[in-house]
């Protein structure tokens, strides 16, 4: 006597939903790999790098947190409230029909001027920070921040 086993067979259904993902998880680990192997979103440009950073990276932590602390702490300085306040009326001028150039002018113009107040105080407090430094302290603080200018000056990999 033969005994008879049964095989259950997989729905057809399921094998195409297994195929799809393993198609979908391929192409994900792709994309992946593809943009670790370039260097990421910002591969072959460089970040703009604004005055004062490298004099700022090239503090000592301390007096970096001093002159943080300084400008974050001065109550003349616009806070968070009210740059949000001046990106809602920025909002409110570029929706008006028709578009009223000198309303959002304006807005410009207040966003710069508190960018201006915000600049004015980081630069007193960093100056501050930087005279209290010794002739030996600034001598390596200057080679610090001309460390910062050469590792932003060296081409990068796969920049021509």
């Amino acid at each position: 006597m033969q005994e008879e086993t049964e095989t259950k067979r997989c729905p057809l259904w399921i094998k195409i939903v297994l195929a799809l993902s393993l198609a979908l998880n391929l192409c994900i680990a792709g994309l992946v790999a593809g943009f670790v192997l370039r260097g990421g979103p910002m591969a072959g440009r460089a970040p703009a790098m604004g005055y004062a950073m490298p004099y700022v990276l090239a503090l000592p932590r301390e007096l970096r947190r001093d002159v943080f602390k300084a400008v974050r702490n001065d109550d003349s300085l616009p806070d968070r409230r009210a740059r949000r306040e001046e990106y809602r009326d920025m909002i409110k001028a570029l929706k008006v029909t028709p578009f009223d150039a000198a309303a959002v002018e304006a807005v410009l113009l207040r966003q710069g001027d508190g960018v201006s107040r915000v600049q004015t105080a980081s630069q007193a407090a960093w100056l501050e920070a930087v005279s209290g430094l010794s002739d030996e302290e600034r001598a390596a603080y200057t080679d610090r921040i001309q460390d910062a200018l050469n590792r932003n000056d060296r081409p990068k990999k796969g920049r021509n």
